[in-house]
């Protein structure tokens, strides 16, 4: 059984242990603290942990996030800041079939835990393309995308990239940075990511890779829009 069925036949108790989250997140409760206690009450096991720690979020802290996130409409003309391996990492996670969570704030999340890492593959460049054409379709004036210079192949990456970026004609520039989190805030144009860090900080921001997820309604998404 993959992460999808699995969590599919838990899907009654997650409901009642993301209501119990929100509840507890509302009060002010510590998010490991909060994650901790549900995630015993409930017996859940990593996966379901995992969903309550990244997608689950107090009413006052999805409001504040949902308030920043630009539409599509809005990247015409605009100046973009992506979070390469942030994004790369979601849209590998929808090809391979991974579990993908719509969030409290809106934002599309891979709960598969592959943090500060990212793995090439043979679909590493059609990805990056898919990202760079998806910009192109959305008339953005120009684009910088961020690579953590200490993860591995992030050299060949920021290459590759540099590459779609010209046959693309898409104006843009490519740099890796040791701390991606305070470059993307630094630059402020719209960030492209979906790491809350960033969020709760940048001004305004774009899930790139939730917009192309939804708009390929991804049998592998589950949403806590209605729960």
């Amino acid at each position: 059984m993959d992460d999808v069925q699995r969590i599919k036949s838990i899907w009654d108790k997650l409901v009642m242990a993301v209501e119990d989250m929100r509840y507890l997140l509302d009060r002010g409760y510590k998010r490991e603290s909060a994650v901790n206690f549900v995630a015993s009450r409930y017996v859940l096991d990593r996966m379901g942990r995992s969903i309550l720690y990244r997608c689950v979020y107090s009413s006052e802290d999805a409001k504040k996030i949902k308030e920043k996130a630009a539409s599509p409409d809005e990247l015409k003309g605009s100046r973009v800041a992506v979070d390469g391996f942030n994004v790369l990492n979601t849209l590998q996670s929808f090809i391979n079939g991974k579990l993908l969570v719509l969030c409290d704030d809106g934002v599309v999340r891979d709960v598969s835990e592959v943090h500060g890492g990212f793995r090439p593959t043979s679909m590493t460049e059609e990805l990056i393309r898919l990202v760079v054409r998806t910009l192109k379709e959305l008339e953005v004036a120009n684009v910088v995308f961020y690579y953590e210079s200490q993860i591995s192949k992030s050299g060949e990456t920021s290459a590759l990239t540099r590459r779609i970026l010209k046959e693309e004609g898409v104006d843009g520039l490519v740099e890796t940075e040791k701390c991606v989190d305070s470059a993307l805030i630094r630059d402020k144009r719209i960030v492209v990511t979906s790491d809350s860090v960033v969020l709760h900080r940048a001004d305004k921001f774009f899930d790139l890779a939730g917009y192309i997820i939804l708009r390929e309604k991804s049998s592998n998404l589950i949403s806590l829009r209605n729960v």
